[in-house]
């Protein structure tokens, strides 16, 4: 074995130029597979973040009957939440809940209109669940007034202090318009509530729209990772409600994040298959190059089988150091990442198309070096295969003649 090493290791040294390339190659494919992966995966959890604290809170609690294809139905709405409160305050394991009324409406400034989410909050029980509070930049929520999202603020010449007027549809289907005063501007990692969203009182939305109770009630638990079992309690405890807890409200976004990763996997295969070509070019140039070598290897006594072992074991240390240096490469490149970031919004702006902004950091996927090393050098010894069956046809005396 120490002999098949050592012929192995001067094989690959010889044909130093094929090899380097060949090696390059698939390091370059695994570092940029793991920066790939960790940076999704930092971005996923991000926008998870981000829904948790902004839109989903840990769990929420919605009218049993609840459409998700007519979210902003007046039907929805749960009538009686002071109740639900009163229970909830004796809950151990919820740290904090609230009410929120959501519907759409125009936003007018008199010159120019735009859709708009409006979402009714209380102040003082919203800080308790959401993220929003810490992210207003100016002002604050008062009664007749509103919190906007500043990237919509700046899209519609607003400012703290401007009127604006919300037009809608209240429970009786009349439109019904109110003016209110900006009085607060928010700017969250959520480019969705920058952009498209208007904070007003919960007071204020239940007596424009004419209703009582509340769209939905969040939830805040000690530990976002105990949603399963949290969430068994809450449906014991609000039989005749619908329960959600953040990961099934996000089954759609998992599904597309579940996509963007497996785009990485197909980058991977696809560097990989372009390396492998470069394994097999180098392996059968080898063959041709030392066929008088083999023949004497295999007229002094050496096995077929070994003469082919000879060639597998080129391609698996050729697939085993390429990938080493690609997962060295891309561990010390990731740590700068992990620590620095990547800042979207000074790369694509404040309408990206993301539903994150800010800095976004990457974190370690430890699975995708276990991956990408297999894949590496499984796929390398597979390439080395075809060569070293041709190794297996050749006879002593025909390699012999070969001689030049």
């Amino acid at each position: 074995m120490r002999y098949l090493f050592r012929l192995a290791m001067r094989n690959i040294m010889k044909a130093r130029r094929r090899t380097v390339l060949t090696f390059l190659m698939l390091s370059f494919g695994v570092m940029v597979y793991l920066l790939m992966e960790g940076m999704l995966a930092g971005f996923d959890r991000a926008s998870f973040q981000n829904l948790i604290d902004f839109e989903t809170g840990h769990f929420k609690i919605r009218s049993a009957g609840f459409d998700e294809d007519f979210p902003y139905d007046v039907d929805n709405y749960i009538s009686d939440t002071e109740s639900i409160e009163s229970v909830l305050s004796k809950v151990d394991f919820v740290t904090g809940y609230a009410p929120r009324i959501q519907f759409l409406a125009e936003l007018d400034n008199s010159i120019d209109s735009a859709p708009v989410v409006v979402v009714g909050i209380d102040p003082s029980l919203d800080s308790r669940v959401f993220s929003l509070n810490r992210y207003i930049v100016s002002g604050r929520l008062e009664h007749y007034g509103a919190l906007l999202g500043r990237s919509l603020a700046r899209d519609m010449d607003l400012g703290q202090g401007d009127p604006v007027y919300l037009t809608f549809r209240d429970r009786e289907g009349m439109f019904t318009s109110v003016e209110l005063v900006i009085t607060g501007l928010v700017q969250t990692a959520d480019p969705g509530v920058n952009s498209g969203t208007l904070f007003m009182d919960i007071e204020l939305a239940r007596e424009q729209m004419g209703v009582a109770g509340a769209t939905e009630i969040s939830l805040r638990t000690p530990d976002f990772r105990k949603t399963d079992s949290y969430r068994d309690l809450l449906k014991e405890t609000f039989p005749d409600l619908r329960v959600e807890s953040w990961r099934e409200l996000s089954t759609d976004f998992a599904a597309l994040m579940a996509t963007k990763r497996k785009a990485g996997g197909w980058f991977l295969l696809f560097i990989i298959v372009i390396a492998l070509v470069g394994i097999i070019n180098t392996l059968l140039m080898s063959v041709y190059e030392k066929q008088m070598e083999i023949g004497t290897l295999m007229a002094l006594g050496m096995e077929k089988r070994d003469v082919r072992n000879l060639f597998l074991f080129e391609g698996f240390m050729t697939g085993l150091l390429g990938s080493l240096a690609g997962i060295i490469l891309g561990t010390l490149i990731n740590l700068y990442f992990i620590y620095k970031g990547i800042d979207y919004t000074a790369l694509l702006g404040d309408n990206s198309g993301f539903n994150v902004m800010g800095v976004v950091k990457s974190v370690w996927v430890f699975p995708a070096y276990i991956k990408s090393l297999l894949l590496a050098v499984g796929a390398s010894v597979a390439a080395s295969w075809y060569p070293a069956a041709k190794v297996m046809r050749m006879e002593p005396v025909e390699c012999l003649r070969t001689v030049q």
